[in-house]
């Protein structure tokens, strides 16, 4: 197991989690209003990319502050598709290097 190995999967996490902000954003630009902001109203693509790829990643990290509500069928439908993609990632990349450690540390025992 090396370091590169480690950055790898965390660069891979960083860009699911832009991947899920930019396909909200999509999702808002097709459908206008698919979230709430606070008491606002996003509307559009015009909206600042960034509210939507934070709103990707405090799904992703299944934090949810509640300062951004997805409103649509699909928006609802891709925030916990997401949140559930970022769970199970986090639960195999921590299975798959514990589980390499513990190979790794009992190869080198006689």
């Amino acid at each position: 197991m090396t370091a590169d190995k480690i950055y790898g999967a965390l660069c891979v996490y960083l860009l699911i989690g832009l991947t899920w902000g930019f396909m909200f954003l999509t999702l808002e630009g097709f459908q206008p209003g698919s979230f709430l902001l606070g008491k606002a109203w996003l509307t559009g693509i015009e909206k600042d990319p960034a509210t939507l790829v934070y709103f990707s990643f405090v799904t992703l990290s299944t934090v949810g502050y509640g300062d951004i509500t997805p409103l649509s069928p699909p928006a609802r439908s891709f925030a916990f598709m997401e949140a559930i993609i970022g769970q199970i990632y986090l639960a195999v990349l921590v299975a798959r290097l514990v589980g390499l450690h513990i190979a790794y540390s009992m190869a080198g025992d006689p």
